[in-house]
This record gives structure tokens, C-alpha cells and sequence, in this order.
């Protein structure tokens, strides 16, 4: 896949993103960002929708012809009678062009937090903090094409478990590879872009180098944003009047495990290959059934290059379940994703997966007892995958966090009122080798929606019951009772992906 190649592949799309650049409001082209909180009004708008919208396989794009009240509940309207000074802080884009046909926004993205770990560690008073500076511009072309591309260099000094976790996988939480900074710090940077172009209302394709997820729930078993970004490939194709939805995601995995090079540059890492098919039947407003597949192809490794087959490219799903499929490999995964809305405020969500020889479930619910209260309940049973899970991407799972066999309980309430945004979650993962609680509650301020920029500050508590810490792809390391946290946050920051800590 000489396409593919990882470092060609990321400066030509870098480059056309560059060379054409983007806007945040949202047409039938464009993704809304993967962020749970951010997707707090569009969740709520589907589920009270009378129109079929499948919502399962994120980001989603917003379709106006089969979506117009989610696109209308997303667009932030423009405040007339403003400064242009209180416009450009509080409500428009940091630079916005609008001639009718082509649409641009450029917005900065920041994340400039200073934290406070009340538990003891083993590092002394090491100040902590995360900082991120980056961009984000978004353009749209008439009504086909759309563009996107950001970039994120970040410095941060981390809570313990956190530092350690990263130390121990050399990726920084989804993020990527990391450096050291100073004595106590990481270095890490992430880019993203993708190119989306619908040539008719039924089909969508994009290119890029991002992240995707599958479910309804905060954590899936299918797909998960857990990892480091990925280049991809993705069709979108829908039929009989939306109640057939199509997806055919084609991916560039990595391994952080270096090829022997005969040169004095060093070695490739080793690569893989995935190909997703998730097909999903909505025969109402209410209700939706998804089936899923994803199989992994070796495309570099210590042998060298592996040949694939032309079943990679077909566009027919179990076909590679069919010819690739290996319960002792474990490079195939199989499930069923579905979700149901009992009335307009209640929805019931849920997965079926199996890896190799190794089963998982998920069932979940969403309420609104309020158009600007959300409670969330889930549980999760895993089981344990961590000796043939080829499901890893840059040491970090494409799935659930957590690989070793436990289950889950989370618990998520969330409200939303004008520009004051309160988050509580909670989450316990039991195991026969280890208890970990998390809990976070978050208090934030929308500074300006029209890229989620908000003021924010809470808490964190971890807490952890053995005397190691089991991780996804490693035996464990010892920690005892430093790997517990009671972390205090502060920052500015803008809100266009998930991050995730609670495990």
C-alpha cells in the first residue's frame, strides 16, 4: 500500500488541508467533533428526532436532507448588536470567511490546565500541568466538499498513575508517541485532517488521518477513540430511504515494536492493516441494529512486507471473517451494536463483540428527564485479551482500555444550561488482580461555542485496591498506593476530542 505510507501519506494531506482551509457550521459534509460532552445537544436531538438518523458510527455527518433539527440544534446563532471585540471572544470564530460558495474558519486550540495531586507520590512537589497550543481550520466548498485539519503540540507534567502508565506504553493517553521534557515531562504532538466529499445525498467518502467509534455508550467494544490517530479510508453509503446505512472503513495500524534496519537510520515499525464493515438497519425512528467486522491484515513485519489479498478491498462484510479469520490469532472481531429509544427521552443502548475466543457485552441507557439533564448508566463485561489482541494501535487499544477480564459499572450525569456546562461521572472496574474507582466531576463555562472553548475546573479521585496496576498489553508494574489520585484541575481549553483517564 505504497498510498498508504505513513509519512507521505500525512504531508500530502496536511498539504491540500493547508492549501484549502475550514468551517464550523455544520452541513451534510462535515463531522461533528468526537467529543461527549460537545455532543451533548446533538445526542438529545436524535433520540427526540421523528427522522431516521444513524448515530452509531461516529463522527457523524450531518446529512441535511435526513437531519435538518439536529443541524438546527447545532448551529450557533450569530449575536447581532455586539462589539467586535465581544463577537470574536464570546461568540464567532477567530477568523471566518463566508462568500457563499466557499466557507473558512480558522480557531486556535488550546488547553492550558495546572493541576494539584493531594495524595503523595514518589516524585516530591513536582508541579503539574498539561499545555497545548494548536489550530483548527475547517473549509467548505459548495456543498460537496469539506476539509478539516488541526494540530496539537502539547507539553505535560502527570499525576503519577498517569506518568507512570505513560512511561510503561511510551504513548501519551490517545495522543502519541511522547519525548521527555524537562525532568518530570512529556512532549507529544497529534495532527489530524480529513478531506469529505459527497458526490450524491446517499454517498459520502473521506480521507484522512483521524479517529472513529463505534456504539452508543461512553466506551465501545467494537471501535473506540482510545488510540493514537490512524490513516483511513471511509465509505458511506445509505439506501431504501435512510433505513440502510453502509460503512466501510479501510486503516494503517502501527506497532511501536522497530524493525532491524541495516542502515544507521532506524527501523520501520512494525505495521498492520485493518478492514471495518458495519452495516446498520434502522426500520424506524426508534430503533437500530448494527452488525459489525473488523479484521486485521500483518502489512510489515519482521519478515518484511506481507502481501494482501484483494478480499482486503471488497466491500463485502464477513467476507474476511470467511478467509482471514483466526480465533488463535485473534485477528478478527465480530459483534452486533443496537439501540432503541423506549419514548423520546429514554434510550436503551447496547453490544455483543467477540475477539478471537473471547466474548464481551455492553448494555447501557440514556435519559433526558430534561432538555438540559443527561443521565447515563452503563455496564461492561470483558474478558481477557491481552495475549493475541492484534486490536492495538501505538501500544493502545482500538476497543475497551481495559484488556484483562473485569467488569464495569459507569455512571454519567451531565447538565447543560446556556453556556454552563456541569459533568459528574463515575466509574468502578472490578477484577480478581485489581479494584480501580474513578470519579470527576467538572464544572465548565462555554467561552465561545462556536468551537466549545470553555473555562473549567474540578476534581479527580482514584482509587486503586492492589498493590500493582495491570495494564492493557503488559503484565503490570508496581505502583501500591502512589497509583492512587486526588487530583485538583483548573485550565482554558477547547473541547474537540474525547480523553479518557478512568481506568
Amino acid at each position: 500500500m505504497n498510498w498508504l505510507s505513513q509519512g507521505k501519506y500525512r504531508v500530502v494531506l496536511l498539504g491540500i488541508s493547508l492549501l484549502a482551509i475550514p468551517f464550523f457550521a455544520f452541513t451534510q459534509n462535515q463531522n461533528i467533533p468526537l467529543n461527549q460532552s460537545f455532543s451533548f445537544d446533538s445526542d438529545r436531538t436524535i433520540i427526540q428526532s421523528d427522522q431516521i438518523v444513524h448515530f452509531s458510527f461516529k463522527p457523524l455527518i450531518l446529512r441535511e436532507s435526513a437531519t435538518n433539527d439536529v443541524v438546527s440544534s447545532l448551529i450557533y446563532k450569530r449575536e447581532d448588536g455586539k462589539s467586535w471585540v465581544a463577537k470574536k471572544l464570546f461568540h464567532e470564530h477567530f477568523i471566518s470567511l463566508d462568500t457563499g460558495i466557499v466557507q473558512l474558519t480558522i480557531d486556535p486550540v488550546f488547553n492550558f490546565e495546572i493541576n494539584e495531586d493531594r495524595e503523595a507520590n514518589t516524585r516530591g512537589d513536582v508541579g503539574l500541568y498539561k499545555n497545548t497550543r494548536g489550530f483548527n481550520i475547517k473549509l467548505l466548498i459548495g456543498n460537496k466538499v469539506a476539509i478539516e485539519s488541526s494540530f496539537r503540540e502539547n507539553q505535560a507534567v502527570l499525576p503519577y498513575y498517569l506518568d507512570q502508565r505513560t512511561r510503561s506504553t511510551g504513548v501519551a493517553y490517545g495522543q502519541g508517541r511522547t519525548k521527555t521534557f524537562k525532568d518530570d515531562g512529556f512532549d507529544f504532538a497529534m495532527a489530524s485532517s480529513y478531506v469529505s466529499y459527497s458526490p450524491s445525498d446517499r454517498i459520502n467518502i473521506q480521507i484522512g488521518n483521524g479517529k472513529h467509534f463505534v456504539g452508543n455508550g461512553h466506551r465501545s467494544l467494537l471501535l473506540s477513540d482510545v488510540a493514537f490517530n490512524y490513516p483511513f479510508l471511509k465509505l458511506n453509503t445509505n439506501w431504501f430511504n435512510n433505513k440502510l446505512q453502509y460503512q466501510n472503513l479501510y486503516t494503517l495500524y502501527q506497532d511501536l515494536n522497530r524493525l532491524v534496519s541495516v542502515s544507521s537510520t532506524e527501523g520501520l515499525f512494525e505495521r498492520k492493516q485493518g478492514a471495518t464493515h458495519y452495516l446498520e438497519f434502522s426500520p424506524n425512528n426508534k430503533l437500530s441494529i448494527g452488525i459489525f467486522e473488523s479484521t486485521i491484515f500483518p502489512s510489515i513485519d519482521s519478515t518484511g512486507n506481507v502481501g494482501v489479498g484483494a478480499n482486503y478491498w471488497a466491500p463485502i462484510i464477513f467476507l474476511n471473517t470467511a478467509i482471514e479469520g483466526d480465533k488463535d490469532k485473534g485477528n478478527n472481531l465480530i459483534g452486533v451494536n443496537f439501540n432503541y429509544s423506549l419514548i423520546k427521552r429514554v434510550q436503551i443502548y447496547g453490544q455483543y463483540a467477540i475477539l478471537g475466543k473471547n466474548e464481551r457485552y455492553q448494555i447501557g441507557t440514556k435519559i433526558f428527564p430534561h432538555k438540559n439533564l443527561l443521565l447515563q448508566a452503563e455496564y461492561n463485561s470483558l474478558s481477557d485479551v491481552r495475549s493475541n489482541n492484534l486490536f492495538y494501535h501505538y501500544n493502545e487499544s482500538l476497543t475497551h482500555p481495559v484488556g484483562y477480564k473485569s467488569s464495569e459499572l459507569i455512571g454519567i450525569l451531565q447538565y447543560k444550561n446556556r453556556r454552563f456546562l456541569t459533568r459528574a461521572s463515575f466509574n468502578m472496574i472490578l477484577s480478581d488482580n485489581l479494584d480501580v474507582a474513578f470519579t470527576d466531576f467538572k464544572q465548565s463555562y462555554i467561552v465561545n461555542p462556536s468551537f466549545n472553548f470553555t473555562l473549567h475546573a474540578g476534581v479527580q479521585i482514584r482509587s486503586v485496591e492492589h498493590e500493582f496496576e495491570l495494564l492493557p498489553t503488559t503484565a503490570g508494574y508496581s505502583g501500591g498506593a502512589f497509583l492512587n489520585a486526588t487530583i485538583v484541575y483548573f485550565g482554558l481549553s477547547t473541547n474537540l476530542q474525547n480523553l479518557y483517564f478512568n481506568y
